[in-house]
């Protein structure tokens, strides 16, 4: 079958020809556990009365893994509260709400996106971290599910207090056999951020970047893998969330993802998110992923490490500064930013009542650039 348009999907990177495609069904086999029930179980919430995960909450991992996640939660949630906080009064009057969101380099990192832009119709994240997948916790053996549930346990102990992933440790924490790569967190936290998860659906990008949705356990090609997850906020209507896998290297990028940036422009145009990104747009190899971010997005909310200050072409955006501009921290003190630090320096401070990227409480700050032809917020400071 042929994937939804790109405003409601998204693309990945290149995958070996011979990775496969988990098992993960759209919708319950016949006395299975729903998508929803997978979600809430692995977010350490109570199922659905006569789900088959039920007796499983009974378990001593189960038990354990969710006596963590309660304890720990509560110190994301409020950074969460305080986001909330935040977009409604601070973010909303600066864009439109109702765009598609683009976060490249963020991972797996649904939690904080769909908190900061809670109205978008469609999200595409992108990141080198493996697609995995779901098996049914009813199907596996206890001790695996025991280890698996560690793993992801483990998996988020880094963005619960740090709010993003380290990728390496992700793949050695999310390798056990049922729980794999992104698609737990990814259920995870979009259960936990209030959703009910609908369908699930892989899906790849070709060379010529045309999308189409693979069948349970086809095997992904060359092409680009992704999953397409579809949840329910209560109050709001349904949206979409896609992850794709992939490189975002200009080389790779021509090598192995040539239609990726032409497929994902359908999200277009779109609110742009970038933090923790390890000032990788600030690099030449990483020219295209750039130039389609400024192309393809009409407002760009990120911390200094995405898109370098000065490549926004000058009198095309307006910019607003939230918290105090300095150096960036070890190791990646050497991508100060002048022109940024005068900028944001001219405008009357603006608090931001949260830490995210790589800061702390004393330096945390974001900037919001948004197209003169979009921006709602006369006045704010150009690039020089």
């Amino acid at each position: 079958r042929a994937a939804p348009p790109p405003a409601a999907a998204t693309a990945t990177a290149a995958a070996p020809a011979q990775a496969t495609v988990p098992a993960l069904a759209a919708a319950a086999p016949r006395g299975g556990s729903t998508i929803d029930d997978q979600g809430r179980f692995l977010a350490g919430l109570p199922v659905a009365a006569g789900s088959p995960l039920l007796s499983l909450e009974e378990t001593p991992a189960w038990k354990d893994f969710a006596a963590e996640l309660a304890r720990d939660w509560p110190h994301l949630a409020e950074r969460l509260d305080r986001m909330r906080i935040w977009e409604a009064t601070q973010l909303a009057p600066l864009l439109r709400r109702d765009r598609n969101v683009v976060y490249f380099f963020g991972g797996p990192d649904a939690v904080h996106v769909v908190r900061l832009f809670p109205e978008a119709p469609a999200y595409l994240l992108a990141g080198l971290e493996p697609v995995g997948g779901v098996e049914p916790p009813e199907a596996m053996r206890p001790e695996e599910l025991a280890h698996a549930l560690e793993g992801l346990a483990s998996a988020l102990r880094t963005t619960i207090p740090k709010s993003f992933f380290r990728t390496s440790e992700m793949g050695h924490d999310l390798s056990q056999r049922g729980l794999r790569g992104v698609v737990p967190v990814l259920y995870l936290f979009l259960a936990r951020s209030g959703a009910h998860l609908l369908d699930a659906r892989y899906f790849e990008v070709s060379p010529a970047g045309q999308a189409h949705d693979l069948a349970p356990g086809e095997r992904f090609g060359r092409g680009v893998p992704g999953i397409r997850i579809s949840f329910q906020v209560d109050g709001r209507p349904p949206q979409q969330l896609s992850y794709v896998r992939v490189d975002l290297s200009d080389k790779a990028l021509a090598e192995r993802a040539p239609g990726f940036l032409a497929w994902a422009r359908g999200f277009g145009p779109a609110n742009g998110f970038l933090k923790a990104a390890s000032f990788i747009l600030h690099d030449r190899n990483f020219s295209r992923p750039r130039a389609f971010l400024l192309d393809a997005c009409a407002a760009v909310v990120q911390d200094d490490s995405g898109i370098p200050f000065r490549a926004f072409p000058r009198g095309e955006w307006e910019f607003t500064c939230f918290g105090k501009y300095a150096a960036p921290r070890d190791p990646f003190e050497r991508m100060y930013q002048a022109d940024l630090d005068q900028a944001c320096s001219a405008q009357p401070l603006r608090p931001l009542p949260f830490v995210i990227g790589y800061r702390r409480t004393s330096d945390t700050s974001l900037l919001v650039a948004v197209k003169r032809a979009e921006a709602s917020a006369p006045g704010e400071v150009r690039p020089r």
